[in-house]
């Protein structure tokens, strides 16, 4: 009887160090390759956004509120962060709106009045359903920070405003 005591002690206490002596790592996963041209005309790809960190915003031309407001918690955040916006529709000129209207209407979101606010001048609008359908997005609202090295560092889905978590996320994809 004792033996087996001692025995169920042993097999407990090596099940707690399970993980601890293995070589086992969390799945990397790397942004999806992507080329498009945005509503500046650039032309947007992983080569160009190789070596540095960014954001994308999954929105979609139509859609507004949700969308615009984490777009612009991430601009209070930290103006000017390298933030590229991929619509999940694939339609072109979705709702008959272009590119440059879609940037306009985001830059609009926060005016009041003769009031302007941010212009989200940094942002790039382009088409980008292809990258967010292999990261398993297909509605708007979802944020993914990826490192320098094209890995997804973290997906959020639906709106994201609460700045202490956007820019810790934006220091893991930056560390």
């Amino acid at each position: 009887m004792k033996q087996f005591a001692i025995m169920i002690i042993m097999l407990l206490f090596s099940g707690s160090l399970a993980g601890c002596t293995s070589d086992e790592t969390e799945e990397v996963q790397a942004f999806p390759a992507f080329s498009s041209v945005a509503d500046d005309q650039e032309i947007y790809d992983n080569a160009r956004m190789e070596g540095g960190a960014y954001i994308v915003v999954f929105s979609a031309e139509w859609c507004n509120s949700p969308c615009f407001t984490t777009m612009h918690a991430i601009w209070s955040a930290q103006a000017e962060l390298p933030v590229l916006v991929m619509s999940t529709d694939p339609a072109e000129n979705a709702t008959g709106v272009t590119l440059a209207e879609w940037h306009e209407s985001a830059d609009a979101h926060d005016d009041d009045g003769d009031e302007t606010g941010v212009t989200l001048t940094t942002y790039a609008f382009m088409k980008g359903h292809e990258a967010g359908k292999i990261l398993g997005i297909d509605k708007p609202g979802s944020v993914v920070f990826v490192n320098a090295d094209g890995e997804v560092t973290y997906l959020h889905e639906g709106r994201m405003d609460d700045s202490a978590k956007i820019l810790q996320r934006w220091a893991d994809a930056t560390a």
